[in-house]
């Protein structure tokens, strides 16, 4: 009698579970279980999974993933035929420039989840939504309030400094050569512009904006900005990168370079948005002040 109870508890428990969420592509997803095969249909979104300590439920991931998972190819186009073969409950994809891969993946009648943070506070909100959908929702509600702790902690600190004592920082994405006509960086919109400004520096790319927050500037831009601080996400040995910036002749009459303020970042990691990103608000502010303020 008393198995026959814990299989019928078992049993309703599974048929208890139903949830619809709004995604972030606006796309109301209903689930009737809690999905335990998961295609996780690009890095981002394996470090989201991670987060939630999912590991076990990954079956799948992109040929540019780190995580060790059956590969299914390019995040564009998904290989539909693979995801199939691995029979997931989910897919989950990150980002606007998936969206025309969801509609194949319903056709198929794959169950597709869009996740799209853009800025801080959607990476808190993202954890959430994930976190209701595979019934983590006490460890997702942790991670957010870490985020969102620690977003204040800064924010307080740091609005406590004068503009006129903040570094004017710089950071791109394009590593300079000779060659190099613009840089690519991060304006107002960006997660980035963000991590600057709550760690205390000044973004001198913050009153302009592009595409989710990202454009490109000339050298006239950075030479007439002329930051106290350089922020490269790059790739390879991080000293190297630095020399190269060091000698590059556009570069060396700049104020943060004659004074060795050239902060190199991991380009893997710092271009990834996801809960992991809220470190660089450590990274930044302890470069900005030395810990000192």
């Amino acid at each position: 009698m008393k198995k026959f109870l814990t299989v019928v508890i078992t049993i309703l428990s599974i048929l208890a579970f139903s949830i619809s969420i709004v995604d972030d592509a606006g796309r109301l997803v209903t689930f009737d279980k809690v999905p335990k095969r998961i295609v996780s249909a690009a890095p981002s979104s394996t470090k989201f999974l991670l987060k939630l300590g999912l590991d076990e439920k990954i079956v799948g991931v992109t040929d540019w993933d780190v995580f060790n998972a059956e590969k299914i190819g390019n995040m564009v186009p998904l290989n539909i035929e693979k995801i199939l073969s691995l029979n997931p409950d989910v897919v989950i994809t990150f980002g606007g420039f998936q969206l025309p891969e969801v509609e194949k993946l319903e056709k198929f009648g794959i169950k597709a989840f869009v996740i799209n943070p853009v800025t801080l506070n959607d990476i808190a909100r993202d954890i959430m939504l994930l976190g209701n959908i595979f019934k983590k929702t006490e460890l997702a509600k942790k991670v957010k309030d870490e985020i969102l702790s620690k977003m204040k902690d800064y924010g307080t600190k740091t609005a406590k400094i004068p503009l006129s004592k903040r570094p004017k920082v710089f950071f791109t994405i394009t590593i300079p050569n000779e060659e190099t006509k613009d840089l690519w960086t991060a304006g107002t919109g960006s997660y980035i512009n963000e991590l600057i400004t709550i760690a205390g520096g000044v973004n001198i790319c913050a009153p302009y904006t592009g595409n989710n927050g990202w454009f490109s500037v000339n050298w006239e831009f950075l030479t007439i900005n002329d930051p106290d601080v350089i922020i490269v996400s790059g790739y390879g040995n991080p000293e190297k990168i630095k020399e190269n910036i060091k000698s590059n002749k556009l570069f060396s009459s700049l104020k943060a370079v004659k004074n060795d303020r050239i902060l190199i970042v991991n380009g893997n990691d710092i271009s990834s948005i996801s809960p992991d990103i809220i470190k660089y608000l450590d990274i930044f502010y302890n470069f900005f002040y030395g810990g000192n303020k």
